[in-house]
């Protein structure tokens, strides 16, 4: 990247933002919600002014996709309002913004992975919101959303972590894992999406939709085993429905994500599976 470019990132602490801080030259202002809330237009306008970047990279959000259900208020004054907010804050300037978004704006009912010219179909409040986060940034002429799927990293909450912990845990106990079958998707590493962004930034990616996910899909189920297995961790992963599972929220059934579009690619999700666990494992 050019090491002059000035990035602005919403979400710090994230697990996308800690990636994106690691790889992204030149100087890098990272928006922490508990000093910024985006839902303040305002204090947004006068923080993006005030670094004037070359690039604001969207990544905070509700992403409580359960929660959403119960608390519709919270997820649309975050992923709507304040998108918005930063939409305002950008106008009048040459700053490209850059929005992460979510396959469930999908409905998972076309059988293969979506690719950006498909129809979308968000079927809770959570992916509603993230839809119209999305509408909202590509009002701006350099507007850019990135579309990911289920998000993973050293850092955070997210999935392969937790099947690492409660792995762990049920095997000490001689418990099996309980992992929803009937649910696919595209894994990502965020080191592997921070990389293709950086990339694609740095090649001149123009305004529009784009989707950057781990390369291949499998079912949550499959995503649990091959942690455990690589971990190291002796223990039966069993298939249940998402009807078994019983979460407030609906979610796609298959919402795998590729590209149509000339960007780069990211490796396939059982390598960034690999990577993940390998350097999860010396944490304990």
């Amino acid at each position: 990247m050019n090491g002059s470019a000035r990035w602005f990132i919403t979400g710090a602490g994230g697990q996308l933002a800690t990636a994106l801080a690691a790889v992204l030259d030149g100087e890098v202002f990272l928006s922490r919600e508990e000093v910024l809330d985006i839902r303040d237009e305002a204090a947004v306008h006068a923080a993006v002014h005030a670094f004037a970047p070359d690039y604001v990279i969207h990544t905070a959000a509700y992403t409580d996709v359960d929660g959403a259900e119960a608390h519709p208020q919270v997820a649309e004054a975050v992923n709507v309002h304040g998108t918005r907010n930063v939409v305002r804050a950008v106008r009048g300037t040459h700053t490209t913004l850059v929005y992460l978004s979510s396959d469930y704006v999908f409905d998972g009912t076309k059988g293969a992975p979506y690719v950006e010219s498909d129809p979308t179909g968000p079927l809770g409040v959570y992916a509603r919101t993230k839809l119209e986060g999305e509408l909202a940034v590509l009002e701006w002429a350099r507007g850019i959303v990135l579309r990911t799927a289920w998000l993973f990293s050293e850092t955070g909450h997210n999935f392969v972590k937790t099947i690492l912990r409660v792995g762990r845990e049920n095997a000490a106990k001689g418990e099996p894992l309980r992992v929803v079958d009937d649910q696919v998707g595209s894994p990502t590493y965020a080191a592997h999406l921070a990389a293709a962004i950086a990339d694609a930034l740095s090649g001149g990616l123009g305004a529009g939709i784009y989707h950057m996910a781990g390369g291949g899909y499998c079912s949550w189920n499959e995503l649990a085993r091959e942690v455990v297995q690589l971990a190291g961790v002796d223990i039966d992963v069993l298939p249940i429905t998402t009807a078994e599972a019983g979460r407030p929220a609906p979610r796609p059934a298959f919402s795998a994500l590729v590209s149509e579009r000339p960007i780069p690619q990211l490796p396939h999700w059982a390598d960034g599976v690999a990577e993940c666990v390998d350097r999860l494992i010396p944490l304990g």
